[in-house]
C-alpha cells in the first residue's frame, strides 16, 4: 500500500502556508497528481502573499490580480500558473467550505483555435415575442396522430428559458419528474451524469398546470412528460422535434436566423437564461463572482469554468454585467477585446 503523501508547509512563508500544503496533500492523495504539478506555481504565489498579510484565509481578487500583473512569463506558462491559483480557490469553497465571498475564483483564459461560436443572447424583447409565437402558432392539419405535440411545444419553450435546462433534459423528462406542486424539477438524466433538482418559478408552473390540463385524454404511454400522444418513442418529444419548432417560432417572431452555424441556436435559449440571471443578479446589487457557483450548480455544468464561459455575451446583458465584475475580473475586458478582433470569432 503506497504511503500517503505529506507536504511541509515550511516551503511556505505566507498567510495561506497551511492552506496551500493541504491543498498539495489533497491534489496528490485525492486526485492522483504529482507535487511538483501544484510546488512550483504556489511557491511563487506564496512568496507574492507575504507582502499582502490577512487575517483569515482568504483570497482576494487584489491579490490574484496583483500577482498576475506581476508576471514577466510567457503566455502558456502564465496559464499554467493561474490555472493552478484556480484549482487552489475551488479547493477552499468546496473541500475546506471557505464563504465563496471569501473566495475569489479567476476566470480560465484560453487560447482558443479554430472557430468559435458567439452565442446569440436574445433581448427580454425577443424571449417574450418567441413565447407569444409558441403560443399562439397551430400546425397545419395533415392527420398527423401527434395531437398533443402543440401543447408539449408551448411548455418546452417557457421551460427551456425559465429554467436554463438542455433540451435533450427536456425531452427526456419522466412524468414523474415534474412535481408542481412543489414547484420543482427532479433532473436524473443529465450530461456529465449529473443528477440535480431545478426549480420552477410561479409562472411556469402555472404554464405546466395549463399543459397537464390541455394534454388530459391526448397522451400516449404517460411515460414521458411530454408525450406527442403518439405511440412511436412511447411519446417523446425528440430534440429534433424541439429545434425544427423552434425554427419555426422564430420566423414568426421576425428574428433573423442567419444560417447554418451561425444561429441563434435551440441552445442560445439556455445562454440566454444565464445571461438574465446574472443581468438580475447585478441588477440587485449581488456579488456575482459569489453566485456564479449557484448558476454552476443550477444549470449542471461540471465545473465553475463552464459558468464563466456564458460571459462571453452580446448586446444588452454583456457590458452592465462586465462593468460591475470590473473590479472582480478586469482582464476579462481585455479578452473579450481579443476575441471581437479575431476574424473568426463569429
Amino acid at each position: 500500500m503506497n504511503k500517503s503523501y505529506s507536504c511541509d508547509s515550511s516551503q511556505f512563508s505566507s498567510y495561506l502556508a497551511e492552506a496551500f500544503s493541504r491543498f498539495v496533500e489533497y491534489k496528490v492523495n485525492a486526485c492522483g497528481y504529482i507535487p511538483d504539478s501544484y510546488l512550483q506555481p504556489l511557491k511563487l504565489f506564496d512568496a507574492y502573499c507575504c507582502g499582502c498579510p490577512q487575517g483569515h484565509i482568504s483570497l482576494e481578487p487584489e491579490v490574484v490580480l496583483g500577482y498576475v500583473d506581476s508576471l514577466h512569463v510567457n503566455n502558456a506558462t502564465a496559464r499554467r500558473y493561474l490555472s493552478a491559483i484556480r484549482a487552489f480557490s475551488e479547493y477552499l469553497i468546496l473541500v475546506e467550505g471557505i464563504d465563496p465571498a471569501e473566495v475569489y475564483v479567476p476566470a480560465k483564459v484560453v487560447r482558443r483555435t479554430g472557430r468559435t461560436f458567439r452565442p446569440y443572447v436574445f433581448t427580454k424583447n425577443e424571449v417574450a415575442s418567441l413565447l407569444r409565437a409558441a403560443e399562439q402558432y397551430e400546425p397545419a392539419k395533415r392527420g398527423q396522430p401527434t395531437t398533443n405535440l402543440p401543447n408539449c411545444m408551448r411548455c418546452i419553450m417557457a421551460m427551456l428559458y425559465c429554467t436554463g435546462m438542455r433540451a435533450g433534459e427536456v425531452s427526456c423528462l419522466l412524468a414523474s419528474e415534474v412535481d408542481t406542486d412543489n414547484g420543482i424539477i427532479h433532473i436524473n438524466h443529465a450530461e456529465n451524469d449529473n443528477r440535480r433538482i431545478v426549480t420552477m418559478s410561479p409562472s411556469l408552473v402555472d404554464v405546466c398546470r395549463d399543459y397537464t390540463r390541455l394534454s388530459s385524454g391526448h397522451r400516449s404511454s404517460g411515460l414521458y412528460y411530454f408525450d406527442t400522444g403518439a405511440e412511436l418513442n412511447d411519446g417523446r418529444v425528440l430534440t429534433k422535434t424541439i429545434y425544427k419548432y423552434f425554427r419555426r417560432y422564430l420566423k414568426i417572431a421576425g428574428i433573423e436566423h442567419k444560417g447554418r452555424g451561425c444561429g441563434p441556436r435551440l441552445h442560445d435559449l439556455r445562454v440566454t437564461f444565464a445571461v438574465h440571471s446574472l443581468q438580475r443578479l447585478t441588477e440587485n446589487a449581488i456579488d456575482v463572482n459569489a453566485y456564479l457557483y449557484y448558476l454552476q450548480t443550477y444549470m449542471g455544468h461540471a465545473s465553475l469554468r463552464e459558468t464563466q464561459d456564458y460571459l462571453w455575451l452580446t448586446g444588452e446583458s454583456f457590458r452592465p454585467i462586465l462593468e460591475r465584475m470590473e473590479n472582480c475580473a478586469p482582464f476579462i475586458q481585455t479578452i473579450f477585446e481579443e476575441k471581437e478582433r479575431d476574424p473568426d470569432y463569429e
